[in-house]
């Protein structure tokens, strides 16, 4: 492990800086020079395959570098104006990528990102909101399926791949099923109490059970075995004090062990790093020895360590660990930093 953390941060107020902040461990952040300050970085993604690769998504496009995050250059894409906001490596393939926009949309690489394709997107948004147009915030892999592709959208829900990822369709039973629960109604942005469940942030899968397919969302944390037609809530409600959920990563040395992040809401003053030893049935906390003072926004995983885990704030609080969460360091973004939302290490 180098050691290295990195925090994407946008520009959420006048005078902040939208861009990527390096840190080495022992050091202070620093903003790295090769990306605008306007740019809004929304996924942090080192390749799994080839670690001196780093790709970003951003709002103005996607970055890669082939040196540890030291350089950064823009990959210039034919994206007619789309915002980036996520990035997923094939497990199978080191040089086949997804990439998700805003508005919805999908683009695909078969040369470790240095062209994209669009695929068709057949996911019409269900739900408008004030704030823009809704996102595709995270993308997963079927482990041992290459033909299944998962992915969501903020506030619009959940949508399936079945051809590789060429075309994309919404699926909707399964997050309407959970809607009919009463604990489970939810509507802040729109009259529709079903806005809650589709309130989504991340989708994310495991090769300890292939077919299970997690999802998170403003009402908590949800499992599917049949790609999206159900869903099982895991009621993380019973093992914390809140269950607005924004991330959830699986451990590089054991599958079955799960880091998620929840929170009160998506402006609180509050938030926790749960942890699973059995693929989200019970739920501890992982980070009880630090105080998060915001909504913690992003949580991420060393991709060969399993020791390693790294959250971050709204406010741009950073908390670390190299030991399995034995131990945490807290630092935190310059002042001049936009909200966080996304962190990596290396």
């Amino acid at each position: 492990m180098d050691q290295v953390l990195f925090a994407g941060t946008a520009v959420t107020r006048e005078g902040a800086i939208g861009s990527l902040y390096r840190l080495q461990a022992g050091t202070q952040w620093e903003k790295v020079a090769d990306i605008p300050d306007d740019a809004a970085v929304q996924a942090i993604v080192q390749h799994p395959a080839r670690p001196q690769l780093i790709f970003l998504a951003t709002r103005k496009g996607l970055y890669k570098s082939e040196d540890k995050g030291r350089s950064w250059r823009l990959i210039p894409i034919d994206a007619d104006g789309a915002q980036f906001w996520s990035i997923e490596v094939d497990p199978r393939n080191p040089d086949h990528l997804f990439a998700g926009t805003s508005p919805i949309g999908v683009f695909e690489s078969t040369d470790c990102g240095e062209s994209w394709t669009r695929c068709h997107v057949d996911h019409p948004e269900r739900f408008t909101i004030r704030f823009g147009a809704s996102r595709v915030m995270r993308l997963a892999f079927h482990p041992t399926n290459p033909d299944v592709l998962y992915g969501i959208a903020e506030i619009n829900g959940f949508m399936v791949s079945l051809d590789g990822g060429k075309t994309w369709k919404g699926e909707s039973r399964g997050l309407l099923g959970q809607a009919a629960h009463a604990h489970l109604k939810n509507k802040i942005e729109t009259s529709d109490d079903a806005e809650g469940m589709f309130d989504a942030h991340a989708v994310t899968t495991t090769p300890a059970s292939p077919d299970s397919l997690y999802y998170l969302c403003r009402m908590g944390v949800f499992e599917s075995m049949d790609k999206g037609r159900t869903f099982t809530d895991l009621e993380v409600r019973n093992f914390a004090p809140f269950s607005y959920c924004r991330d959830l990563r699986v451990t590089a040395d054991n599958p079955r062990k799960l880091y998620a992040c929840f929170s009160i809401a998506s402006r609180s003053n509050a938030g926790a790093v749960y942890t699973s030893d059995d693929l989200g049935k019970t739920w501890r906390r992982a980070d009880s020895i630090v105080t998060p003072q915001s909504t913690i926004m992003g949580i991420n995983v060393h991709t060969a360590d399993g020791k390693g885990v790294i959250s971050v704030t709204r406010g741009g609080q950073v908390f670390h660990t190299f030991d399995g969460a034995q131990t945490w360091t807290e630092t935190q973004l310059p002042a001049t930093a936009g909200d966080a939302f996304c962190v990596a290490m290396i």
